[in-house]
């Protein structure tokens, strides 16, 4: 048995066991595709099966991407990260707010964590009305303080700062920037109508109390970078793996200065650690591994068991996804379980420096 044969029975095997209902593999070795690989359906209720360019909801890996964006624009000289943010977004400066600088928000230090009480779940996904609103509100914790996870937050102000850095239209950025370059057709920021047949269905919401729950089509035709990304397994690794050792057919989105610098922990020691695995950020990027190599892993994670990491000095990319139901927070023992059994395995005997794995 091969081992693309060897994966292609682990996804099986995951689907008729119950465990999983639907993923997709893609795996990259120096820049190549090495396999891309699919089972299941896209829902528990929906016969269609997955294929490999089935999107799923990513959450807040969808902060990585923006991440990307934010460096790209400081490479190119757009922004720097000790800008002011008002002195692309004048609006921003109210409420004590104009000292917030970039390099605040990336570091989740701009004071902003929630998302305004006064707007609706569909008006936090409606670009102008959230935009608005976040310039307008008031700081809830001191600018450049400690670490405060901006969940649904971080998205929206960078996002903006990157439009009004560029000139060019959040989307537009994306596709021009990122997407094209890397020739990806499956990531959206807003998905189109006639995509959303071909989008695993989460079963239930991420919260309790049914908020943003991301099978409405309002949140997904919407924009809000911090969390309403949809994309494949392909995309997601291409994108990363496009940020270590030669990249993509050529192509790196950062260079390896870039890298350097938006992998120094950025938090200070007074930071609370709420999430121990989460409050460990450069400029942007989440940090993992032990004290003593941190920033050798970078990434994102986020909501239902969404995770990757790069260990980015070892040029190989690990990303896994577990989405599953319910609240609260059920996924940490599965993810774990599935990188021992599925995910590891594929490092271990790939020797991939790109790969990520998708599963509902």
């Amino acid at each position: 048995m091969t081992l693309e044969q060897k994966l292609q029975k682990i996804l099986n095997d995951s689907v008729a066991s119950g465990e999983e209902c639907g993923c997709q593999l893609a795996v990259y070795r120096h820049g190549e595709q090495l396999f891309s690989l699919c089972a299941g359906n896209i829902g528990t209720d929906n016969g269609r099966k997955v294929d490999k360019n089935t999107l799923f909801p990513v959450f807040s890996v969808s902060k990585g991407i923006v991440t990307t964006m934010l460096h790209i624009l400081a490479e190119k000289g757009k922004l720097s990260y000790d800008d002011k943010v008002t002195k692309f977004w004048p609006e921003y400066g109210c409420c004590g707010k104009e000292i917030t600088t970039v390099k605040d928000v990336m570091t989740h230090r701009a004071g902003l964590f929630n998302l305004p009480k006064k707007l609706s779940q569909e008006e936090c996904f409606h670009w102008e009305t959230i935009t608005a609103a976040m310039a307008a509100a008031e700081p809830e914790d001191r600018i450049g303080g400690i670490h405060h996870y901006h969940a649904y937050t971080y998205g929206v102000l960078a996002g903006a700062i990157a439009e009004k850095a560029d000139g060019r239209p959040f989307r537009q950025i994306l596709q021009e920037e990122i997407l094209e370059p890397l020739n990806i057709d499956t990531m959206f920021f807003g998905l189109p109508a006639e995509r959303h047949s071909n989008l695993a269905i989460l079963d239930g919401s991420v919260f309790s109390d049914g908020r943003l729950g991301h099978n409405n089509p309002a949140i997904l035709s919407g924009l809000n970078p911090s969390s309403n990304g949809c994309m494949n397994a392909e995309a997601i690794a291409k994108v990363y793996a496009s940020l270590i050792g030669s990249g993509i057919d050529g192509v790196r989105l950062l260079s390896g200065d870039t890298v350097e610098k938006a992998t120094v922990l950025m938090r200070s020691e007074d930071d609370p650690l709420i999430f121990e695995k989460w409050d460990k950020f450069g400029l942007g990027y989440a940090l993992c591994g032990p004290r003593e190599n941190l920033g050798r892993m970078f990434g994102h994670g986020g909501a239902w068991g969404t995770n990757c990491m790069v260990n980015w000095h070892r040029k190989e990319l690990k990303l896994w996804v577990v989405q599953l139901c319910g609240n609260p927070r059920p996924w940490d023992a599965a993810r774990s379980e599935a990188e021992k059994k599925f995910f590891k395995y594929v490092i271990d005997n790939t020797d991939a420096n790109a790969y990520t794995g998708r599963t509902k």
